[in-house]
């Protein structure tokens, strides 16, 4: 796995601790990646912006809340 060519972020809570500017920057990063990124936050600006599908955890179990097509 390690040698593979992946495209692939995994960031926990990547907005943690920054000001406005740098978190608007961050977003901004992150829609233009091209590849796949794996997050969790807290922050649901940043979640509603930038994911295109939203899991939850609830209740033990990890349930689909969101894909992009619902977006409006």
């Amino acid at each position: 796995m390690l040698l593979g060519r992946y495209n692939i972020l995994l960031m926990d809570e990547p907005g943690n601790y920054l000001d406005l500017p740098s978190l608007e920057a961050l977003e901004g990063l992150m829609k233009d990646y091209g590849g796949t990124i794996l997050f969790t936050s807290h922050d649901r600006r940043l979640v509603e912006n930038v994911a295109e599908v939203i899991y939850e955890i609830k209740d033990s179990k990890i349930i689909e809340v969101r894909t992009d097509e619902e977006r409006v």
